[in-house]
């Protein structure tokens, strides 16, 4: 099984605005832009048929913290001088689904009226549905048909434009949430459910270093993001059954192709639970759930990017008498 990972980049614009009103961001312009945005985005889609996603306020909330943290560090795009990637930051504030993110900047000399705010809402997807394959991986974030809801994240300050679109796809129903932060690489338990026509495919798990500070100069020239390649995978035990031999009654479990009989449970009611191993040292985890729509064949849909952090084990100060 692969993940088709997303390629998506920013866009940079510069922009001149015309009458400098009210920098900052009042509750109701806010409101206003994302409403506008998330039109916008459900008109494109539904070009291809495809359902709307609504509004997510918790994950906005998250989004212009990014946003407000870009401008003020100088940064555009995917990262920010912290080093953390998109579903690190996602995860490490809460978030528990699968996440995509698209992102723009603009700049001008003065500050930005309404009128230009808007504007560059409607250019950014403009260009953002223009791109082309092989490049358009804005365009099919904004088409992904297993999305569901959407964050925008907007921040604007002299001069300075930050938004972000965070694709999100909720089909799984956590019962014992992932921890985001462990000092040892001990197993940690989770359990869930896939939501209603859903069955859970498989649970994948990526490892990869610690995030390290950096640059603005360098955050700004990393154009797209994925999850590492390094990770495991782990299967739901398939179903057991009996037949009669000689002498009494045998016990058979059905294996996979490549001799695997699985690695967790997963009951009648869709309910799953699996102690998620920590095999590889310090890093960041980051556990994929991948479900399938219940009775098709067609591709699983990564449905979560929970990251936690695990650091190293500070050393066991040992002391006594002679």
């Amino acid at each position: 099984m692969k993940k088709v990972l997303l390629a998506v980049f920013t866009i940079a614009f510069t922009f001149g605005a015309t009458l400098a009103q009210g920098e900052g961001a009042s509750d109701e312009t806010r409101m206003t832009l994302r409403g506008e945005f998330v039109r916008l985005i459900n008109r494109d889609r539904a070009k291809y048929g495809l359902a709307p996603v609504q509004l997510d306020a918790q994950v906005s909330v998250m989004a212009d913290a990014y946003c407000r943290a870009q401008i003020r560090n100088g940064t555009t795009g995917h990262f920010t001088t912290d080093g953390e990637a998109p579903y690190m930051r996602y995860s490490f504030a809460g978030g528990n689904d699968g996440v995509s993110e698209n992102a723009a900047a603009w700049s001008a000399n003065y500050g930005f009226s309404d009128t230009a705010l808007y504007d560059m809402l409607r250019r950014s997807e403009a260009a953002m549905m223009a791109e082309v394959a092989p490049h358009d991986g804005h365009r099919r974030t904004i088409l992904d048909p297993a999305a569901t809801h959407v964050g925008i994240g907007l921040a604007w300050e002299k001069g300075e434009f930050r938004m972000t679109q965070e694709f999100i796809r909720h089909y799984v129903e956590w019962l014992r949430p992932l921890p985001r932060r462990v000092t040892n690489a001990q197993p940690v338990l989770c359990s869930g459910r896939a939501v209603k026509g859903y069955d859970v495919e498989a649970i994948t798990v990526h490892h990869e270093p610690l995030p390290q500070p950096m640059a603005a100069v360098t955050a700004n020239a990393i154009e797209t993001y994925s999850l590492p390649n390094a990770r495991r995978e782990y299967l739901p035990r398939l179903k057991a059954f009996t037949r009669l031999v000689a002498g009494g009654v045998e016990q058979i479990r059905e294996e996979y192709s490549d001799g695997r009989k699985g690695d967790f449970q997963v009951a009648e009611d869709g309910k799953f639970a699996f102690a998620i191993p920590l095999a590889d040292g310090p890093g960041i985890y980051t556990v994929v759930v991948w479900v399938r729509p219940h009775g098709t064949a067609g591709d699983a849909i990564p449905a979560s990017d929970v990251s936690i952090r695990v650091d190293a084990a500070a050393p066991i100060a040992i002391s006594g008498t002679r």
